[in-house]
Order: C-alpha cells, then structure tokens, then sequence
C-alpha cells in the first residue's frame, strides 16, 4: 500500500510542469525518505511488539512448566504415602492374619489363648 502511494506520488511528481530536473529529483528524494522513515518506524514497531509477545510467551511458559513440575513433585509425595500408607496396612493384616491363625491353632489345641 504505502509503496503503490510513493509510486503514485513520484508519477504526479514527474508530469509537474514548471520544475526544473532538480527541483523534481528533490522532491522524489523527500518522498522516498519520507516513505523509507515511515517504513522504518513501522518496522521498529512491529519488532518491539514481536519482542514484547516473545518475553511475555516465555515468561507464561517457564510459569506453567514450574507449575507442572509443582503438580509432579505434589503428585509423587501424595504416591510415596499412598504406598507407604499401603505397606502399613498390609503388613497390619500380615500380623493381624497371623496372630488369628496362632490363637485358632491354639483353640483348636484346648488351651486358653488369655492365659
């Protein structure tokens, strides 16, 4: 768009009647510097926007991959109790299963499991 504009500017420039060479070679020069500062700034825009999007991507990234690995390490601590919390209960019923047993066979022999 603003090159068809510059273009369209140094035809009108060109069909001026009553300049000389120069006089119209100046003005084509101010169009195009005056084109290539626009061209410029817009692009300098465009790169600190970008820049900003980037940090601002970066920084959302680094928090959700700590978050994540906050969730994991929650995550392994609530498992390592579970199977701890499982091994407690297992060897409970190990012991309780066992101590049933010796007081059956002790029943089953007539002696007074209190005694």
């Amino acid at each position: 768009k603003g090159a068809t504009k510059l273009r369209d500017q140094q035809f009108e420039v060109d069909s001026l009647k009553g300049y000389s060479k120069r006089e119209i070679s100046e003005l084509k020069e101010q169009m195009h510097k005056s084109y290539e500062d626009q061209l410029k700034r817009i692009t300098e825009m465009v790169e600190s926007k970008l820049k900003e999007t980037t940090t601002r991507l970066e920084q959302q990234l680094a928090e959700e991959q700590a978050a994540r690995l906050k969730a994991e390490e929650v995550a392994q601590l609530a498992q390592m109790k579970s199977n701890d919390e499982i091994r407690k209960l297992r060897e409970n019923l190990e012991r309780a299963q066992r101590e049933t047993e010796e007081l059956r066979k002790q029943a089953e022999k007539g002696g007074c499991a209190i005694l």
